[in-house]
């Protein structure tokens, strides 16, 4: 069956196209199964794929991709994002740091940082040097989103500081409730699909007030999903 979507692919052009919309409106893969009469196994299968552009996508606009030089983190062609580019001992350690430029927010994945030390930065117990502020690029962020106690810590400049009492929300406590919002709808997420879910939250944040649906549509036109992992149909 031809598919301008996916190579190969055993469901028609319409029906990925519902899918795609029923995704863009933020329903799980299960009330999606339901309304299409398509396998859950095969909407998470789109649904991976889908974020992985996504993810791609959100990368290539962060005008801070190539800060020294340095790419951002990509998710591979396969598919596989989350662990399969880490060492063993950080692959628990989900930290990812929060920038924010002209009204927009971005993310990335803090893939090398010392853990031990990190803490001890944040909770003041230990300095930092310049050198250091830059590696982990902690001038940059505004806040870092720790998903091992599931907080929000937040950054001014060099510093981290506490919110005590009533602040005024701005838009890094915004993003980081949509994205707590994200952990309890889907019960948690595994260390496999976390960055996934950060990026389309950070795509689904910044374009909050467009219409998704046709920009995802403009994003699948430029590169179809056959550019990722082959879907199980």
């Amino acid at each position: 069956m031809k598919n301008k979507y996916l190579k190969g692919a055993h469901l028609s052009e319409r029906k990925v196209r519902e899918l795609m919309k029923l995704f863009c409106e933020d329903l799980t893969a299960t009330q999606i199964a339901n309304i299409t009469g398509i396998s859950r196994i095969t909407v998470n299968a789109y649904f991976k794929l889908i974020r992985t552009h996504i993810a791609r996508f959100c990368e290539e606009k962060n005008p801070f991709h190539h800060h020294n030089g340095k790419a951002s983190f990509i998710p591979s062609e396969n598919g596989s994002v989350e662990t399969d580019l880490l060492p063993d001992n950080s692959r628990k350690k989900s930290l990812y740091g929060i920038l924010k430029k002209d009204e927009l927010i971005y993310t990335d994945k803090m893939q090398h940082v010392d853990t031990a030390w990190l803490y001890d930065w944040l909770k003041g117990r230990s300095e930092a040097p310049a050198e250091t502020i830059e590696k982990y690029r902690l001038h940059l962020y505004k806040g870092i989103a720790d998903f091992n106690s599931v907080r929000l810590h937040r950054l001014n400049g060099t510093h981290a500081f506490i919110t005590k009492g009533k602040s005024q929300i701005d838009e890094i406590d915004l993003f980081w409730g949509m994205l707590k919002a994200r952990l309890v709808k889907f019960r948690g997420l595994n260390g496999s699909t976390l960055y996934l879910h950060v990026k389309e939250t950070e795509f689904r944040y910044n374009y909050r007030n467009t219409d998704i649906y046709e920009l995802l549509l403009d994003i699948l036109h430029k590169q179809p999903l056959h550019y990722s992992k082959a879907v199980r149909t």
